[in-house]
């Protein structure tokens, strides 16, 4: 069977990996601007972006686990590998429960006092460290230990 990835790719994971992180990331920015200028449409755009983020996250997410079958993990890096899963899982957990708060808040219109969009804010930071954790041990799987990394020919 034919593969869509190209050559250098061992899976599809590493491509699809940065989606999320940019997109919470802009998401909270987002939040932060909607916190400053109390604009609508920002409020709309914000909910839609995490709940976007946390679609993408799980099938990143998904990707991760098929990809962990796929590419070589040298003994050393096994503790490494399943933390990163693990982080990955809860981080994926988080921004999908966060979504779904978000959004009956939105629902709700109760995202529009200013209290409840503050803690949202504070809520989306803290899914930030979560993020952060979870790509400081894929980044060691890779730069440290060479995970899903070809050798030049």
């Amino acid at each position: 069977m034919e593969t869509l990835l190209p050559d250098w790719a061992p899976n599809v994971h590493p491509m699809l990996v940065h989606f999320p992180i940019a997109i919470f990331i802009t998401a909270i920015v987002t939040d932060l601007s909607h916190l400053l200028l109390k604009k609508e449409w920002l409020r709309k755009t914000v909910t839609a972006l995490f709940v976007f983020a946390a679609l993408v996250a799980l099938v990143t997410y998904l990707s991760g686990k098929q990809a962990i079958d796929i590419v070589s993990v040298p003994m050393r890096a096994e503790l490494t590998a399943s933390n990163h899963s693990d982080w990955g899982l809860y981080t994926m957990l988080y921004f999908s429960a966060f979504a779904i708060v978000r959004g009956f808040l939105f629902w709700k219109e109760w995202d529009k006092k200013r209290m409840v969009a503050i803690l949202l804010f504070c809520g989306g930071v803290a899914g930030a460290a979560l993020i952060g954790k979870t790509a400081d041990l894929g980044a060691k799987l890779v730069y440290k230990y060479g995970v899903g990394i070809q050798k030049l020919k």
